[in-house]
């Protein structure tokens, strides 16, 4: 799992002009599972239980020890109770038609998992909306014996896995877009602009109520009688450029840097004859930390035939003097380049990261990326390496 960066801020409603985007240029469709896949992630919302035993008419029977408490997204809430007995397994109830009674609603998946010594259920529902539709909630509940979640105990988490797929027209090129739970003000749009899978963060992200422009002219969405509309803007902005294209087999960015040993870095020419790993990490990011042991191993098995590793950090001002103790204690003997700015280094910006570990292989005499973070993840590293340099001496030999 990546370590995301996330900055969108509230919408605000000002300079849009009375132009809404033909009806048919904006279709609504309601999905009533998977939107969180769709979306690419979820917030996950607190529900403590609190609440008094009168917030349901009728529970089934045998239930011993109930908690109560309240699901709610936007403006609805269903009640809920969780049966967590000495002996045998714990049980989920949703009212899922907010009618009071837990005896009349589809069953609640409430599955267990063991996660080292501690268990963790997790499990969805149905919940019936006021527009008669009916979506698909995710539950999941940390064990209460956890210390390391005490405040947590007396929890469920929960999210809507349910949503809405919006399709639309912007300068006659269709797009479409995904909204988790019901549409707010607070949801931001990602809009697979060049088609590839992949949403960027700086470049296919729209918020709502503030002015985008991705085709030449500056559009706004807002939300109009609690549904999504699209409106052309007044207030006018440049036009974002499509990401930067980094896949398999396409040019590397070119950049110079300066290391932290004050060597000035060509890339990737300053790499010539090699293959390259830029890798995108931080000393507060798990997942990249996770990741040392297998850059270490495939450092030591091809360093010496022509492997190469520049690290980018995206730590924080002021931190000069803990990188540096993070670098000699775990023993990482690459070059580095850390200019304080966090997520806000110009290669961050230049490279299109919005997550980390964010990593390339490149070939140092062509700029071609021969790898990206599908290949250099996880314990198969050092293999791929390999395979990689096998393969250039291989090219070379048949030029020779």
């Amino acid at each position: 799992m990546a370590i995301w960066r996330y900055a969108f801020g509230f919408a605000t409603m000002f300079g849009v002009l009375n132009v809404t985007v033909a009806a048919d240029d904006l279709t609504q469709k309601f999905v009533d599972s998977g939107i969180t896949r769709r979306v690419g992630g979820y917030r996950p919302i607190e529900s403590k239980m609190e609440e008094a035993e009168e917030i349901v008419k009728k529970l089934p029977e045998g239930i011993q020890s109930p908690k109560f408490g309240k699901l709610k997204i936007e403006d609805t809430e269903w009640a809920y109770v969780l049966e967590e007995p000495e002996e045998g397994e714990p049980r989920l109830f949703v009212d899922s038609n907010r009618d009071g009674d837990l005896t009349n609603d589809p069953a609640t998946q409430w599955v267990g998992q063991k996660i080292g010594e501690f268990n963790q259920f997790s499990g969805s529902c149905k919940v019936e909306l006021p527009s008669g539709d009916v979506g698909t909630v995710n539950l999941y509940r940390f064990d209460p014996n956890d210390k390391r979640r005490e405040k947590l105990a007396n929890s469920v988490m929960y999210y809507a896995d349910f949503g809405y797929e919006y399709k639309f027209k912007l300068d006659g090129s269709e797009f479409s877009t995904f909204i988790s739970g019901a549409p707010t003000d607070r949801a931001p749009l990602s809009i697979d602009r060049d088609g590839n899978g992949n949403i960027s963060r700086r470049f296919e992200v729209a918020a709502i109520g503030k002015p985008f422009n991705f085709t030449g002219t500056t559009y706004q969405f807002v939300i109009d009688e609690q549904k999504l509309a699209l409106k052309v803007s007044e207030e006018k902005v440049e036009q974002l450029p499509l990401p930067p294209d980094l896949s398999m087999g396409k040019k590397v960015i070119e950049f110079t840097a300066t290391t932290m040993d004050k060597a000035d870095i060509k890339f990737p020419s300053s790499y010539a004859g090699k293959i390259v790993m830029l890798d995108f990490w931080a000393t507060w990011c798990g997942p990249c930390i996770a990741e040392i042991p297998n850059m270490k191993q495939a450092y030591e098995d091809w360093n010496e035939k022509g492997f190469e590793i520049l690290g980018i950090s995206l730590d924080n001002e002021g931190m000069d003097e803990k990188v540096r103790e993070f670098l000699e204690e775990r023993e990482l003997p690459w070059a580095q380049v850390y200019q304080g700015k966090g997520w806000d280094i110009d290669l961050a910006t230049t490279y299109d990261v919005s997550g980390i570990p964010f990593v390339l292989l490149v070939d140092g005499d062509t700029g071609e990326i021969i790898g990206t973070s599908r290949q250099l993840r996880g314990p198969g590293l050092t293999e791929y390496i390999g395979k990689q340099l096998e393969k250039r001496s291989s090219t070379e030999k048949s030029n020779e």
